[in-house]
């Protein structure tokens, strides 16, 4: 960044007074833009204009070739002069209202914190960002720079970081959740062990089995969480590395029906409706059996015993697609569930999902799963009835198979 903003600073002293005042602005711009990270080292480094130049926002808003340039930023770029704004990109314009040119930065802004930081012209302004909460929608969040770039001028810039602040709470609440995901049975086995350690609890032979059964279980469980959060963290490593092989997802089905058969107790509830033999798509043959498994696994354990799970496979109506569906006759989902099933760790029902063996990530890994295989995922419920889980994933071009 210092390379680029020398280079701007001498190429404005050679040029015109206009010339000048473009080349400044690019090049706070551009700093501005490098210093978004406020964890980039380059935000440390004050960019400073010529004192001598004063800018003049119709120069920028009439330029044929700054004015665009700035208007294509998704991020909000302002110039206020002497707490009046007197430019503004179209992202600003959208973001605060298409007229606040000519406004009082109160008028404009409405925002105590950014009013506060505009109106004092004493403030030293260092290119720091200050974070914002509650301009445009009520939850976003945004970092506001400002530059000095001339007497009582200034040039603001507000990048969106709600995103970035989102993705920051699901990792703070997805180690917190999995913290707890494995202290939980831990905290059980702990407890057992003490107890077997008593002697008057390690000589009877029913105490000493009944315990060693549930640590056996609970440990079952921590190793199956732990598979889960480990297949999680591939498939989010490969998200945006969609597979490039062919796989026969039809026998995957099949196979999978038949080991859940010979596994499970409710495998004879399984119903298999296959209206084609083979069916290819460009997938993971891992992921995609975990796909299957997780899905009509879900069935068998929410659904009512000795009710059928329908498992089906064919072609979408388009034929660009394959339609792998399962559908349970169980208690059924309330609307409000709905939305969040994919989230890791949601659980309807803590404690049913637990005594059944779930993890609480089956429907967010198969949600990865079927983003990665760049499908659709669509899950419906009636309170009472059932619930029908539906994936579809495109089907692999005939010149591959």
């Amino acid at each position: 960044m210092a390379l680029a903003t020398t280079g701007a600073v001498i190429a404005g002293q050679l040029a015109g007074d206009v010339e000048r005042i473009l080349v400044t602005i690019v090049s706070l711009l551009t700093a501005l833009f490098i210093a978004a990270d406020p964890h980039d080292p380059a935000s440390e480094t004050i960019v400073q204009s010529d004192p001598g130049i004063q800018i003049d926002p119709e120069a920028i808003t009439s330029h044929p070739q700054l004015q665009p340039f700035i208007d294509a930023s998704t991020d909000a770029i302002l110039i206020v002069d002497h707490s009046k704004v007197t430019a503004a990109n179209h992202s600003a314009r959208q973001l605060l209202g298409i007229n606040i040119v000519g406004q009082n930065v109160r008028m404009a802004f409405r925002h105590a914190g950014a009013i506060e930081r505009l109106s004092d012209p004493d403030i030293n302004h260092t290119g720091h960002p200050i974070r914002l909460t509650g301009i445009g929608q009520q939850n976003q969040m945004w970092d506001m720079r400002i530059q000095s770039i001339g007497p009582g001028q200034k040039m603001v810039h507000l990048a969106d970081r709600s995103s970035a602040q989102a993705a920051e709470k699901m990792r703070v609440d997805f180690v917190a959740n999995a913290s707890h995901e494995l202290l939980t049975p831990l905290a059980a086995v702990k407890g057992f062990i003490e107890t077997l350690d008593d002697p008057a609890a390690g000589d009877d032979p029913d105490t000493r089995g009944r315990f060693l059964g549930i640590m056996a279980k609970e440990t079952d469980r921590m190793q199956a969480l732990v598979r889960d959060l480990m297949s999680l963290s591939r498939i989010e490593a490969e998200k945006y590395d969609p597979p490039q092989t062919p796989v026969d997802f039809a026998h995957i089905v099949v196979d999978t029906v038949d080991q859940l058969r010979n596994s499970q107790e409710r495998g004879g509830d399984i119903a298999l409706d296959m209206t084609v033999e083979t069916l290819s798509v460009m997938g993971d043959a891992g992921q995609l059996r975990q796909l299957a498994s997780n899905i009509i696994t879900n069935a068998m354990k929410y659904g009512r015993t000795g009710t059928p799970i329908m498992v089906s496979l064919a072609h979408s109506r388009s034929g660009a697609m394959l339609a792998f569906a399962v559908v349970d006759q169980g208690d059924g989902i309330a609307p409000e569930h709905l939305p969040r099933l994919t989230e890791r760790f949601y659980r309807v029902d803590s404690g049913r999902s637990r005594s059944v063996g779930g993890t609480g990530l089956g429907l967010s890994l198969v949600k990865h799963i079927v983003d990665r295989h760049r499908g659709h995922l669509e899950i419906r419920s009636i309170v009472g009835s059932g619930t029908s889980v539906s994936v579809l994933l495109p089907v692999a071009p005939t010149d591959v198979i």
